[in-house]
This record gives structure tokens, sequence and C-alpha cells, in this order.
């Protein structure tokens, strides 16, 4: 009967909603004139050709043809969502009704057309000002206009530059104080604190917005006298045992500076291998997981960098001219400039230096235009190769040691290598590495081996690398405000566009444009750029910037770091990483074993993250082979009064779609509900009774079971108490729950089935959807933003979002952004792949990943990670392929011969992680055109 009812009230409502609908709603219009700004708010009805992805992305615009209207803010309305939710509906109402707030000048009536994005005509006649009416109407417009950013930050993918840039500008220019909510937001620095160094470090985006406000609120001191570099910090010492003294060393480690990472192959065709992975993932290995919003093409850019290319020939007779190839740098900072090089060792040199110098000869001849040089310069008393271009889109320092040979973007790491025999700073001579090495050997024949050295990170963290990471995040940041400055004073009228009328008409803070070192802006070539560190995307790298002085603010900034890390985070621990892979057939399947290791390690420096975890056991909770997916913990007994193991497991059940299709929180419960999954803990609840209303609840009965609120079930048997949805779960799974020994101790475990082909993948791939749908429609509301707030023509938003941060906004469903016209010369961004439905949608991970198994094990001395991924690759194809990542350029070295080479390993009967397979990659598109700067600023 109550079901009945709640169908009888949801019937009521759609009527109800569809006879307003059909009816309309009549057109609300107020308008007040003012000074500098009048202030205006319509309420529209949306049609229905507007519901769907018209409203989802946001394509919502306003006009007139005079050009009076600026920095409108758009909120769709809905009626009765909350009671609809509430009931349980299977479907919420689309928007009936947009709310637009937008400043407009004059007082003149003008012609107003909003696009939902079917255009909507009307004449708007502003009322003279009366305080009253006319200060609440703008602190409607503010108070929206604030709590719409906020929520177009929070669906961001990427730093929320637009927005935070104009609630400052306009909060300042107006004289409009943030809403409460916001003003917490925008006095928001606790990314720069000390504390948190290694978001600095990162680059992550919450230190660039923190950045961005400081610079906006003038916190930077301005251009002055610098004092002396500030000494270092002082590190604890590092414990390192003896290693031992027959440990074998790879003759590669005797040409790498010990505050260098390494990165070392083995051999041409291990890089190859991931290369080949790079470019199924446009560079960036994160999407193997995840479909991404954006790309940053760091791939392309390195290899262009370094001026290193690869012919269809080299994958076959590579190793026959290179036996051991690493990757190494001070840096990783692809996005800005790294310092890093390819370093190899040769088979045949005089082959190898050939070629590498005829790409090097090609490399200035196709960059003639830009400058490109290729000259002789003295390091270190040796004659060098340096091939550069003045913005440093091509920066390459070539040069050997006997049969090593290193392409590198840095002269500081040149000068390093060419001096490690008088130094004996190598990583060969470091007892660290040897001790590593032990740990590590390298009778393991890892595909690849990560070593990052306490050094390494210890250079991360001293003075030159922590005023420079802030200055050219400082010069990127001031790129950025410049460009949307420019925009929004063009936008508005504004004749003087240099950085000093900006300035003075309130789009930029008074402090803009002068840093520490002097250098400034640069737009050049319809490029931007750095007058000291070259073109954004390739600065000098950071060892080979010259850091003459610090200002007061530097030195206060950096001795609250080096007192926060002398008293709280003392050392730095290296971490080394073992990734091996072997064949499991013929079809492409194989196994990557990962063996990652933080040691020596001292507990202290991440207590506070692991203080959680009980000791490592060589025990663990068995699950059952129904359980796709399966996480395991051991935790201390704060809660239970004992060591208490944990497991969340979810099983191979179907799954009913649409119970994530909407939003919202009786949805997600839903959701939730409806996941055939279960929690279970033994000995003792634990942690289960601290969860609400559970730990109050009422006793169980003869079975065990007891009924907790929103339909949970909780069952206790032999001394496990397990919590599931689903009775039919807890009395299929609770009577087989044991304990069962392993040879492995750990505190974390984790299981995940092939997910590719099972009853539960429609679940992971729909919710892989909805996300990627979202991330979709947030990138084309984005484009819509810029126009609307910048006045660039609709048309060319994407351009200007793209070089605005410097990447490629890409639509993680797989589609293209396209620019769809309409009739009236009007209209909006929309991807390819909407008009699909998501009917061939299939997230990332889905392609590759066919089983994961790891482990964590963290004790007083060694923090250890296993991992086996089992991933399949396509098929390997017979005959030749192009070449993935442009290394070098072996045809003329080999006369163009036409002799096969054997490309793949034959396959072992595989031990638990020891063999390898080889593929040929394939081939990667041109790299994309980069975006041009939007107009204004100071030319140089």
């Amino acid at each position: 009967m109550a079901c009945l009812t709640r169908r009888i009230v949801i019937c009521g409502t759609f009527v109800l909603l569809a006879v307003l609908t059909q009816n309309g709603f009549a057109q609300q219009v107020s308008a007040i004139a003012g000074e500098p700004w009048g202030v205006g708010r319509v309420v529209l009805p949306l049609q229905r050709a507007d519901f769907g992805d018209p409203v989802d992305s946001e394509a919502f615009a306003i006009s007139d043809p005079e050009g009076r209207i600026f920095y409108p803010v758009f909120k769709p309305r809905r009626f009765l969502p909350l009671l609809q939710s509430l009931l349980g509906a299977d479907t919420v109402t689309p928007p009936q009704e947009l709310e637009v707030y937008f400043l407009f000048r004059g007082s003149a009536p003008m012609e107003v057309t909003v696009e939902t994005p079917t255009p909507q005509t009307f004449q708007v006649a502003p009322r003279q000002r009366r305080d009253g009416p006319y200060n609440n109407l703008v602190r409607q417009w503010w108070r929206t206009y604030n709590e719409v950013g906020r929520q177009r930050t929070d669906a961001s993918d990427h730093p929320p530059v637009l927005e935070t840039y104009l609630s400052m500008m306009l909060s300042d220019r107006l004289g409009l104080a943030p809403p409460p909510l916001s003003q917490r937001a925008l006095e928001d620095r606790s990314a720069l604190e000390p504390s948190q160094s290694l978001m600095m470090l990162m680059g992550t985006e919450k230190v660039h917005d923190a950045m961005l406000k400081a610079i906006m609120n003038n916190e930077l001191a301005p251009q002055g006298e610098l004092g002396p570099i500030v000494p270092p910090i002082q590190w604890a010492p590092l414990a390192v045992p003896q290693p031992s003294a027959d440990v074998e060393i790879e003759p590669m480690a005797k040409y790498v500076p010990e505050e260098c990472f390494y990165i070392r192959f083995g051999s041409l065709k291990n890089y190859l291998w991931l290369n080949k992975l790079l470019q199924r993932n446009g560079g960036d290995l994160s999407r193997m997981i995840s479909n991404r919003r954006v790309a940053f093409h760091l791939n392309e850019v390195v290899q262009r960098q370094l001026a290193l290319k690869q012919s269809e020939l080299s994958e076959i007779f590579g190793d026959q001219v290179v036996q051991d190839v690493a990757l190494i740098g001070r840096d990783t900072y692809t996005r800005e400039g790294a310092a890093l090089g390819m370093l190899f060792y040769a088979k045949q040199s005089p082959l190898l230096a050939n070629d590498i110098n005829k790409n090097r000869k090609d490399a200035q001849k196709q960059y003639q235009r830009d400058g490109a040089k290729l000259e002789t310069v003295e390091i270190a008393g040796r004659e060098v190769s340096f091939l550069s271009t003045p913005d440093n889109t091509l920066r390459s320092f070539y040069v050997t040691r006997g049969d090593f040979h290193l392409v590198t973007t840095s002269r500081a790491i040149v000068e390093r290598f060419l001096t490690l025999e008088e130094t004996s700073t190598s990583l060969a001579n470091s007892r660290e590495f040897q001790y590593a090495r032990g740990l590590m050997p390298l009778s393991r024949d890892d595909t690849v081996f990560v070593y990052l050295s306490s050094q390494f990170f210890r250079g991360l963290y001293s003075p030159q690398y922590r005023v420079e990471i802030r200055r050219r995040l400082q010069s990127v940041i001031e790129m950025e405000l410049q460009q949307m400055a420019t925009a929004a004073a063009n936008n508005e009228g504004y004749q003087d566009t240099s950085v000093e009328g900006l300035i003075a008409a309130g789009f930029l803070p008074a402090n803009f444009d002068q840093r520490a070192d002097g250098s400034h802006t640069i737009i050049s070539n319809d490029t931007l750029g750095d007058s000291i560190r070259g073109g954004r995307g390739h600065f000098v790298p950071i060892p080979d910037m010259d850091i003459v002085g610090m200002t007061p603010q530097e030195t206060a900034d950096f001795n609250r770091l080096r007192q926060y890390h002398m008293t709280e985070w003392r050392q730095m621990n290296p971490i080394l990483v073992g990734i091996n892979r072997f064949k499991l057939n013929d079809e492409g399947l194989e196994r990557i074993a990962i063996d990652a290791r933080v040691s020596p390690f001292q507990r202290s420096n991440v207590g506070q993250f692991l203080s959680f975890l009980g000791p490592p056991l060589p025990t663990h909770i068995a699950t059952a082979p129904e359980d796709v997916v399966a996480f395991q913990a051991v935790l201390d007994g704060r809660y239970s009064g004992g060591l208490t193991h944990y497991a969340v497991a979810v099983r191979d059940m179907p799954f009913p779609l649409e119970q994530f299709t909407n939003q919202g929180f009786f949805n997600t419960l839903r959701m939730i509900q409806a996941t055939p999954g279960y929690l279970t803990a033994f000995p003792k609840p634990g942690l289960i009774d601290q969860i609400p209303f559970i730990g109050v609840a009422a006793a169980p009965d003869i079975y065990g079971y007891s009924q907790l609120p929103f339909g949970l079930l909780r069952r206790e048997l032999n001394g496990f108490s397990s919590l599931s949805f689903h009775p039919e779960i807890l009395a299929d799974v609770t009577p087989n729950l044991a304990i069962v020994e392993d040879s492995h101790p750990a505190q974390v475990r984790i299981h995940i089935g092939d997910i590719s082909n099972a009853q539960i993948t429609p679940l992971a791939n729909g919710l892989a959807q909805s996300i990627s749908r979202q991330g979709s429609l947030a990138n084309a509301a984005f484009f819509q933003e810029v126009h609307n707030q910048l006045g660039i023509p609709e048309g060319q938003a994407k351009a200007f979002a793209d070089q605005l941060l410097n990447l490629e906004f890409i639509d993680p469903l797989g589609g293209q952004f396209v620019y769809q016209p309409n009739d009236n010369g009007t209209g909006r961004w929309v991807s390819t792949a909407w008009s699909d439905q998501g009917k061939d949608f299939q997230a990332n991970v889905m392609d590759w990943f066919r089983g994961l198994e790891a482990r964590l094990n963290v004790d007083e001395n060694l923090i250890e990670l296993h991992a086996q991924i089992d991933m399949q690759n396509e098929k390997p194809q017979q005959g030749l392929k192009l070449p993935g990542f442009n290394l070098f350029d072996l045809g003329g070295a080999f006369g163009g011969s036409k002799k096969k080479a054997e490309t793949e390993a034959k396959p072992k009967t595989p031990p638990p992680i020891t063999p390898k397979a080889e593929e040929l990659p394939e081939p990667i598109p041109p790299p994309a055109p980069l975006p041009k700067p939007a107009s204004g600023g100071k030319q140089f």
C-alpha cells in the first residue's frame, strides 16, 4: 500500500510539472541602472529542447547588440527535486527555469538575448537607481556569482585559475567582500606551509591555487635588494647498513651522479616497452587508470627538446648498438622544463654517435626559422655539443665518456658527468646505492629499475630548488593572469592593455611583474615566455639557473622549512623500485611484477600516517573465490582492545545499472545498498562498533543476525562480525570466513580479479562512464565560461583555454570537442561522443587490466610493497611497426638493410616473477600544434 501511495504521489508530481512545462513560465526581468555598473536579473523558462546535454554542459550565453552586458552568472533551477528524491523517483526532472544575473553599462533600454542554447529575446528597461534595491540586487548577483564559481571549481580537473582570478579581481575593483564560504577558500594558503612542502615539490593544483591567490592579494614582496643565499638544511645522518662486499654494480651506475634519479632499463627493448605504454596513454600512465579530462603531451615535448628520434630499424638493430640505457635527472618537472637526460652504454660507439649527431643536424634544420643553433661549448674543460633555440624548445647537450653517451637538457648534469672520476660521487661509489643493489641485485634482471637516492630528495629541498620552484611558479601564474586580464580588458573596451594599463585599471594587482630576479613575461611570435627562463613549458632547468640572492621573504620561507625538517622530518629516505614482466600466453597477456621499497627507513618520518596500522602478520582473512574485489588491513587495537583484521569485499554478481544514474544522497544510498558487498572484522568488532547506529544495535538473534538502519544487516559468527545489505551474501559468506596462514607477512592486502568480462563489469564500466560524462560536460562548460566572462569568441574558447593552462582539454568519453554553430550565428561546444549516448564507451582500465594482487609491509626499518598486475597488450603483429618514442635513427647506419631480427623472446615457463617478453612498439601520432596565446601584453 505504501509503495502504491508513493507511486501515486510521484505520478501527480510529474503531471504537475508537465502542465507547468507545457504552459511555460512568465519571464521575470529586473534591471537597475548604476555607476560604474548596472545590475540585472532575468528568470526565464527552459525549453524542452534544452534538457539534457545543453543544460548539463551549461551552454548558456547572454548578449545584446550594443555589447553592454558583462560578467553574467547562470543558475538552473528545478522544481521539487528534493521531494522527488525523498520519494525515490527513478528520474529527477531536469531544470525548469534559468536564473540569470548580469552587470551592464548605461541606462537606456536594451534588447537582450539569452541562449539556453535556444535563443529567447526580450526587452530590458533599466530602472533608475535607488540604493536599497540596487545594493540588494548587487548582493544577489555577487552571492550567486561566487556560489556557481565554487561549484565549477569542485567539478574541475584543473587549477581553478579563471574562477579564482575573476572572484578576486571583481572583489577588488567593485569593493565587494567575498561571501563567507568563498572568503575562507580565498584566504587558504595552507599548501604553501612547510608541513606541506611535498605539495610544493609535486607542483600540485593546491599549490598553484594558493600562489595565484597570494599574487592577486599582493602578498609577494616586490622586487628589491637581494640578500645572501642561506645554507642548506642540515639533514640527520642516514643509517645505512654495511653492504655486502661482493655486491654487483652495473657499469652504468659509475656515470650517474648520486644526486640524480636513476631509471635503468637494461636494454633498449625494455625502454621501448615502457614507452609504448606512454604512447597508448598520451604520455601519462595515470590515464591507464582513469579517463582523464586533460592531456599534457609531455612525452613529445621531451623528445623534441632532446632531439632524439628513432627509425623503423632501430627496434630491430638497436640492441646491437646499445647494450644499456637509463633515464637520469635532477627533477621531473617536465611541464615547466626538467633537468633530465638519456644515458646510453654503447656496444658500437661510432654508430651511435653518428646517428645522434645526424638527428641533431636534422633538428637544427627543422627549427632554423626559430633560431636553432648547433654549436660547441666548453664544459669542465671538454668540448660539448649544444643544440638550442632561444625559447628552449630545443635544449640538448651531447657529450661522451668512452662508450657512455649522455644527451641532457642540463648543463649542470653534463658538468657532473664529466667530473665524476675526480669527485667519486657517482651512484656506484655510494654506500646507499650499494646497499640498495644488495636488496635488489642485478640477478633479478629487472625490466625497469628505479632508484631515488636520499641525495636526490635533498637536492629538491635545497635553497636553489626551493627558491626557483617558487619563482618559476610565479612566472607561470603571471603569464596566466596577464592573458586573462588582457582578455577581460579587451572585452570591457579598454584600449591600454599594457601591464601598466592593466594594473591602473584594476585588472592586475599592484605588485604584478615585480619579480625578485627581475624577469618578466615575453609575448613574441604568438608564444609566451619568461625573459630569463625561456618559453613556457621549456624553462631553463633549475640546476642551470643562477640564484644570485634571496629576498627577505624567500629567506624567511626557507628558514621555516628548515625548522620544520630539522624537528619533524629529519631524514630523506631512498626509494627503490624493481619492475619485471613475463609472458603468460601468445595472445598478449603478460604479468607485471612490482617490488617497491623504502630502505633504510625511519618510521618517525611518516609515523602519523602509519600509526593506525598494526604489525605485519603472516595471516589474513580467507575471502571467497566469488569476491572479485577484496581489501584487507590489520589495524592496531585502539578501538577494539586488540589487533583486528578487516576485510571489505565485492562479489561478482549482477548489478542493476539504474542505481547510479542519478545524483543525490538517496540515490547514492540506493547504489550502496545494491552493491553486492560485505565488511567483516576479526576477532573484535573494533571500528564497526564506532559506526553510528551500529554499536548500539539490538542484540543478535539465535543465528547471529541483527537489523540495523537503512536495511543494513549484521551477523556475528565464529568470532567474525560482518555487515551487508544482502542477507543472502551474509548467509553464504559468514560460515566460510576463517583466518589462514600466509608465507608473506603484511598489514594491507588487495585482490582485484579480472573485471573486464565479469558479472560486475557493467557496474565498473558504468561508474567510469558516469564520471567521464561529468568530466566531458564540465570541460564544455569551461569553454562556455571563457566566452561568457572574458568575451573570447565562442569558437576560439577551447584554444584559449588550452593555451591558458598549457595543456589540451580532451574528452574523457573518447570523443572530440567541436564547436557547433546555430542558425542565428551563435553556437556551443559539444562532444562527438554525446550523440552516441555512450553506447560504445569502455573505461581505459578495461582495455588492459586483468587482475591485481598486492601487499604492503611496514616495519621499523622498511616499507615494502609487492604487486602483480596482469595486463592485456595488443597481440603482437607480424612484420615491422613504426617506432614509439623517437629515440635515434639507425636507418643510415645500417644502409637501409632489410634483414629481419627476432623481436619476440621465446616464452619461458615462468616462476612467480622473472621471465620477460618483448614487443614491438606502435607508432605515435605527430604532436598536436601548440595553441596560440591571446593578444595583448608587453611586446619584446
